[in-house]
């Protein structure tokens, strides 16, 4: 059965080795189908993830999962990119998205709220958004009235995030 302590052991072990190829280990996922059961490592580069980049990655960290018991001989094993439609909950996601357009769903002061807007900053607690424009017509005519508003929002109040996508 996958645990918590389970990821966390992958993560532990992972991490490191990944960091070394300039890889950053975003999630663990297992998944479980069938008599089939699958361990799947989503990983992040700042240039993107290709293809022979996960088969390189499967190829490394394959014995080293097996050796340690935290990959077992009848489970599949994938190592794949997050994608652009993941929810974003984490301190390192928001910071790995920095300047990207993001829909936040929030609390307020027990208020639901959502914002769309850049990630301007990111600290370990908190997340700034930079929302563009203004909500009258007329103030949006005016280029020297629709002003830029910082939005800071407590990462743990976050219910959902994800980035905006334009076509």
């Amino acid at each position: 059965m996958f645990t918590q302590s389970l990821k966390a052991s992958v993560f532990r072990l992972a991490s490191p080795v990944l960091q070394s190829e300039h890889t950053e280990l975003v999630d663990v996922e297992f998944e479980t189908e069938a008599n089939h059961k699958t361990l799947r490592l989503l990983v992040y580069r700042k240039n993107g993830v290709s293809i022979e980049d996960c088969r390189f990655i499967a190829k490394m960290m394959q014995p080293i999962l097996s050796v340690h018991e935290l990959l077992q001989d009848d489970w599949n094993f994938e190592v794949a990119s997050p994608g652009v439609d993941r929810p974003l909950s984490s301190f390192d996601d928001f910071r790995r998205n920095h300047g990207q357009l993001v829909v936040v769903k929030y609390f307020d002061k027990g208020i639901n709220q959502r914002s769309i807007g850049r990630i301007e900053a990111v600290t370990k607690t908190t997340v700034v958004l930079k929302r563009e424009g203004s909500a009258s017509k007329k103030q949006q005519k005016s280029p020297k009235k629709s002003q830029a508003k910082l939005i800071e929002i407590q990462i743990a109040d976050i219910q959902h995030a994800q980035i905006e996508l334009v076509w």
